[in-house]
């Protein structure tokens, strides 16, 4: 488990195998912290690597849901609806260029 978590490629695990190799980093330096032991200068990048991937694919995967939510529910409108919603923001972008252009 050490050589894995010394040497893990980001790009080949999952999200769970991810968490696991965190979990061990977090259980590796609560053992050098236990024997009053200096940790290593690799543990503390591994696990602050392994962090901020865990909360880059996190965050992918909710941004990636939300987009499906928002495309499933404007597949759900009516026509009229779209239409109503296409003036609006139509109707900002004049206002928007009517500003630029007079200022």
């Amino acid at each position: 488990m050490l050589h894995e978590f010394q040497n893990f490629n980001k790009e080949r695990l999952d999200m769970a195998q991810l968490v696991a190799l965190a979990a061990f980093g977090r259980q590796l330096r609560a053992e050098y912290e236990t024997h009053q032991l200096e940790e290593p200068e690799w543990l503390d990048v591994q696990i602050k690597t392994l962090r901020r991937e865990i909360v880059s694919r996190n965050a992918d995967s909710i941004d990636a849901r939300r987009r499906e939510i928002r495309s499933r529910l404007d597949s759900l409108k009516t026509p009229t609806e779209k239409r109503e919603e296409l003036q609006k923001e139509l109707a900002a972008l004049d206002e928007k260029q009517t500003k630029a252009a007079s200022a």
